[in-house]
């Protein structure tokens, strides 16, 4: 007997070749793109689509309406916060947390209206271990941004970022970088 499962709400595509892991909560109106792999225990709120060939890692959860393209892997226990775009060929290592609201209006909406303003990713970029996006910002193409950085203002493409604020430091060399 399996003690087990994924729950699957209605309205929920998976394409063929998909390997889900155990407890996986997947709700309305969410596309996972074949050959993709998801992790035990992950949360895909509404509306969240994940392309090809990706790997999202264990516990790790999609706050809903975002986007993750082709051959993305997103390592374990990361928060991908509602309204995220991710574009195709990204790393995300372990425990990145984005955020969407500048102001945190939560229990404050009748004073202040909630504005979304979620974190960019751009193609090819690569994100170490523990780093916070905050609301706004965009990771240009093919950027890196070390561990442990907190970026408060966007990341240029071909960008080097450390440190908190995260700074940039350097290019991205020639031989690290995708080819077309």
């Amino acid at each position: 007997m399996k003690l087990v499962s994924q729950r699957v709400h209605e309205g929920v595509w998976i394409e063929k070749s998909v390997r889900l892991g155990e407890n996986v909560v997947i709700e309305a109106g969410c596309v996972i793109g074949a050959g993709s792999i998801i992790g035990h225990n992950c949360v895909l709120r509404p509306r969240t689509w994940i392309g090809h060939g990706c790997v999202i890692g264990h516990g790790t959860v999609f706050e809903g309406d975002c986007t993750v393209g082709d051959r993305t892997l997103i390592h374990a226990q990361c928060h991908i916060t509602k309204g995220t775009i991710i574009e195709e060929d990204v790393f995300i290592a372990p425990m990145y947390v984005g955020a969407n609201d500048a102001i945190m209006v939560h229990l404050r909406r009748e004073k202040t209206p909630f504005i979304l303003d979620a974190p960019i990713i751009r193609r090819g970029a690569r994100i170490a271990v523990g780093v916070t996006v905050l609301p706004g910002v965009t990771i240009g193409e093919e950027a890196k941004v070390g561990a442990g950085a907190v970026v408060t203002h966007d990341c240029q493409p071909f960008g080097c970022y450390l440190g908190v604020p995260a700074r940039w430091v350097c290019e991205v060399p020639e031989d690290e970088r995708l080819t077309r």
